[in-house]
């Protein structure tokens, strides 16, 4: 009874139950061969597929796949990507925080960052004005997990991925150093090697914060439309669209 009552439950939740409005408005259309039927077909259909698990499982997988966490790490510093913050919420220490993404990806950096003594390089900053400022925030958390300040180094000036490479680089240069390891989300890890390599550093990516099972799951709820399910499949299309567009040189 308790599975019965979360199957139906998850149907009444957006994203499942504007599916399922959809699903029955164009059966409705198509019995009375009503115009604007075959694109609500469409619409219909993609925003069911998007909104599944098996499919945003499908898109999101070979992202999450392109790159494994070496199992011996080689390096001399730790650049650790922005994945976006909270601004004006407390913290334990301090005013604002890194989001989920960020915090994963946080939290893998601290963690080698510890086992390797190496320094690490925030790279982030405020997208916009009413951001906060990632790699300060990273910094001041740092400091209170006990990460000496000399080994902490800031660019707060990336507001996307492109810039992370381009300032990074910087940064690297002057400090002398030659073969970072990258801290970014598995999903995000090859759009983030792209521009990388397209400034010619020789990097060791290190992904983390993973969206998908290995292996899938299959259960009743898999054909249950759910927002996590939407959102895992526009971030994989984002990153699908990104490095194409890195290739290209659109970014």
């Amino acid at each position: 009874m308790l599975f019965l009552i979360k199957w139906v439950y998850a149907w009444l939740l957006p994203i499942g139950c504007i599916a399922a409005a959809l699903v029955f408005l164009t059966i409705y259309l198509y019995w009375r061969r009503s115009p604007g039927r075959k694109p609500l077909l469409v619409i219909t259909v993609l925003l069911y597929a998007l909104s599944v698990q098996p499919v945003s499982h499908m898109i999101m997988k070979p992202l999450e796949n392109s790159y494994v966490p070496p199992q011996a790490v080689q390096g001399d510093v730790i650049i650790l990507l922005g994945g976006g913050t909270r601004a004006g919420v407390p913290d334990f220490d301090g005013i604002g925080q890194v989001g989920s993404a960020a915090a994963n990806r946080f939290l893998t950096a601290v963690r080698l960052q510890r086992t390797l003594d190496l320094p690490i390089l925030l790279s982030g900053g405020a997208v916009f004005s009413y951001d906060a400022d990632e790699a300060e925030i990273d910094k001041r958390m740092l400091l209170s997990l006990g990460v000496a300040e000399d080994k902490i180094f800031l660019d707060n000036q990336s507001r996307n991925t492109a810039e992370n490479a381009r300032f990074s680089k910087e940064i690297c240069i002057e400090q002398g150093w030659k073969h970072p390891v990258v801290i970014t989300s598995a999903f995000h890890m090859p759009r983030s090697v792209v521009f990388f390599k397209r400034e010619g550093m020789d990097i060791t990516p290190y992904p983390c914060d993973y969206y998908t099972d290995e292996p899938y799951h299959w259960s009743a709820f898999s054909v249950i439309p759910n927002s996590f399910a939407l959102y895992t499949s526009c971030l994989a299309i984002k990153e699908y669209v990104g490095i194409a567009a890195a290739k290209t040189g659109l970014q």
